[in-house]
C-alpha cells in the first residue's frame, strides 16, 4: 500500500452542475471504492487481525503458535495521545493588537466545548494515523439553545465518505459526499432469500446538496458496483441555508499514507520471528527420540517412557546400540537481537521515542530528549499539527458563516484565529520561565512574550487576566524600582536643602 489515492477531475468549481456531477459520480466512485477497500484492511490490522494469525508450518504443524504483539495498535495510540491529549484551542493571533482581546474567542472556544470538540479531535487523529487521511461534517444545528453551540460537528467513516477536488492550479474542492446503504431482506418460507440495498449517496457543494438514490439490485457485497445514471436512480436538490463545504477532509500528508502501512512488513517480521521462537522451545523440550540399531515397537516406548528409563540392548558388536535427542535449538538471545533491530527502526521510522531502560547519570535533560527520540517526536507532532491546521482553517470558514448567519461572532474573522496545540508545558520549565524573564528585562511587550516563551496554551487569555490582576503595574516592576530610586534620591536632596537653609 502507497497511501490513499487523491480523487481530481478536470473540472473547475463554475462549471459544476447537476448533470455534471452525475455524469462523473460512476468514475469517482470507483476510485473510492478502492481507498475504502484499503482502509477497511489496515482498519482490521489495527484492531489486531494481521497475517501472523494465518501461519501455517510444514514441519511438525502441531507445534504451530501464533505471537501477535500488536505494535499497529500501540504506534496509532502513542501518536493519537501525544498530539491531541489536550483539546486543540483556538486563541488571538499574537501579532494583532492585544490590548483588547476579542471576547468572541472564548465564545468560539465555548461553542466548541459543548459539541465536545476534543473527543471528536482524537476520533479524527485516529483514522488520519490508521487510514492517512480523515473527514469531518459540519453543519447548521436547528435548535434554538444559548448554551449550545448553532452548528454541528461529526467526523464520518472515511470508508463511506470521500472529497473531489479540481485539478487545475488552485486544486479547489468541487465537492464532496457520504453514503449509507438500506438494506431489504426478501423472505421465502421464512428463510432470507436475497438481500437488496439501496445506496443513499450525499453530495455536497458551496451552494446546495445532491441526493442520489440508486437502485444496486440484489447486492452479493457491500462495494457492487452499480450505474448511477440508472433511469431507477431519483436525484433531488436542496440549496444550503448557509454557504460553505460541510465535508472537510484532514490528509495526514500529501501521500494520504498512513503509520501503520509504513512499517508494516517490520511489525509482520517481528510476529513471525516471536511466533517461530516459541516454536523453537516448544520443539526443544519435545525433542524427539534417534534410536540407533534399536527395533522398538509403539508399546513399548510407551512403557518405557512411563518408567522414566530405557532399556538398550546391542544384538551386534559392529553396530553398538544408542538412544539420543534430536535436539536443534533456537537461540533466544539471537532473535532478541533481530526483534529489538527491527523494534527500533519502526520507532524511528514512525517517530516514538524509545523507552531507554539504561540510565545515563551525565546526561543533561536535554541530552536525554534528544537521545531518547522525544525531541524528533516533537518535531514530527508539528509536521502534523500543520497538516491539521490548514483543513482546520477550511471548517472554521463554515462555522463562522453559520454563526454570522445566526447573528453570532460578528466580530470575529479567520484572520483573527491561531490554533494551538498543548504538549506537556512542564518541559524545559526553568529554560522557558528564564527566557520569559530575559525578555522582560528586555522590555519585550508582554503579550509578545507570552505567545513566544511557549509556557501557554493560550497566551492571550492569560495577558489578559495578568492585566486585569496587576492593572497598570504589568510588566512595570523595573520602571517602579527606577521610579522609587529617584524618589529616594530627591528626598536626600530636600532634606540636604532644609539643613542648608537653616544654617
Amino acid at each position: 500500500m502507497f497511501g490513499r489515492r487523491k480523487i481530481t477531475y478536470s473540472l473547475e468549481k463554475k462549471e459544476l452542475t447537476v448533470q455534471k456531477i452525475l455524469e462523473i459520480l460512476p468514475e469517482v466512485l470507483r476510485i473510492h471504492d478502492k481507498n475504502a477497500e484499503e482502509i477497511e484492511y489496515l482498519y482490521n490490522y489495527y484492531k489486531g487481525n494481521q497475517p501472523i494469525l494465518n501461519k501455517t508450518k510444514i514441519v511438525r504443524p502441531e507445534i504451530n503458535n501464533k505471537v501477535l504483539e500488536n505494535h499497529a495498535f500501540e504506534i496509532v495510540e502513542f501518536k493519537k495521545a501525544y498530539v491531541y491529549g489536550e483539546p486543540v484551542q483556538y486563541v488571538q493571533k499574537g501579532e494583532k493588537n492585544s490590548e483588547t482581546v476579542n471576547p468572541d474567542i472564548s465564545e468560539l472556544n465555548r461553542f466548541m466545548e459543548s459539541e465536545d470538540k476534543s473527543s471528536l479531535d482524537k476520533e479524527l487523529a485516529e483514522w488520519q494515523y490508521i487510514a492517512g487521511t480523515a473527514y469531518r461534517w459540519v453543519e447548521s444545528d436547528e435548535i434554538e439553545d444559548e448554551d449550545e453551540a448553532p452548528f454541528e460537528l461529526r467526523v464520518t467513516d472515511p470508508r463511506q465518505t470521500f472529497v473531489v477536488y479540481s485539478s487545475g492550479v488552485k486544486g479547489e474542492v468541487l465537492f464532496s459526499g457520504h453514503f449509507s446503504y438500506i438494506s431489504r431482506n426478501t423472505q421465502v418460507d421464512g428463510e432470507i432469500a436475497h438481500s437488496t440495498k439501496t445506496r443513499i449517496i450525499t453530495i455536497y457543494t458551496d451552494d446546495f446538496i445532491l441526493k442520489v438514490k440508486e437502485n444496486a439490485g440484489i447486492c452479493t457485497t457491500i462495494m457492487q458496483e452499480v450505474n448511477i445514471l440508472d433511469e431507477k436512480a431519483t436525484v433531488e436538490k436542496y440549496p444550503l441555508e448557509y454557504s460553505g463545504q460541510r465535508i472537510i477532509e484532514y490528509p495526514l500528508n500529501q501521500a494520504r499514507l498512513g503509520i501503520i502501512e509504513l512499517v508494516m512488513s517490520g511489525l509482520n517480521a517481528i510476529n513471525q520471528v516471536k511466533s517461530d521462537d516459541l516454536d523453537g522451545i516448544d520443539q526443544f523440550v519435545q525433542s524427539l527420540l534417534v534410536f540407533v540399531n534399536q527395533d522398538v515397537q509403539a508399546e513399548d516406548l510407551k512403557e518405557l517412557l512411563a518408567l522414566g528409563a530405557v532399556k538398550i540392548n546391542s544384538s551386534s558388536p559392529d553396530k553398538p546400540a544408542d538412544l539420543k535427542l534430536l535436539i536443534n535449538q533456537l537461540m533466544h538471545s539471537e532473535t532478541k537481537i533481530v526483534t529489538d533491530d527491527i523494534y527500533n527502526s519502526i520507532l524511528n521510522i514512525v517517530g516514538i521515542p524509545r523507552m531507554n531502560s539504561k540510565s545515563s547519570g551525565g546526561d543533561t535533560g536535554e541530552a536525554r530528549r534528544l537521545g531518547d527520540g522525544w525531541a524528533m517526536a516533537d518535531e514530527r507532532a508539528k509536521q502534523d499539527e500543520l497538516s491539521f491546521k490548514k483543513p482546520e482553517r477550511s471548517m472554521l470558514k463554515t462555522v463562522l458563516s453559520i454563526c454570522k448567519g445566526k447573528g453570532l461572532l460578528k466580530g470575529l474573522k479567520i484572520s483573527d484565529i491561531d490554533i494551538k496545540f498543548t504538549r506537556n508545558k512542564s518541559d524545559n520549565l526553568l529554560v522557558k520561565t528564564e527566557g520569559l524573564l530575559n525578555m522582560k528585562n528586555a522590555q519585550v511587550p508582554p503579550e509578545t512574550a507570552f505567545t513566544i516563551c511557549g509556557l501557554f496554551s493560550d497566551p492571550n487569555d492569560v495577558y489578559a487576566k495578568a492585566q486585569k490582576y496587576y492593572e497598570k503595574d504589568l510588566w512595570k516592576e523595573e520602571k517602579t524600582e527606577n521610579i522609587n530610586n529617584i524618589s529616594a534620591d530627591e528626598g536626600k536632596k530636600s532634606v540636604a536643602q532644609k539643613n542648608e537653609d537653616a544654617r
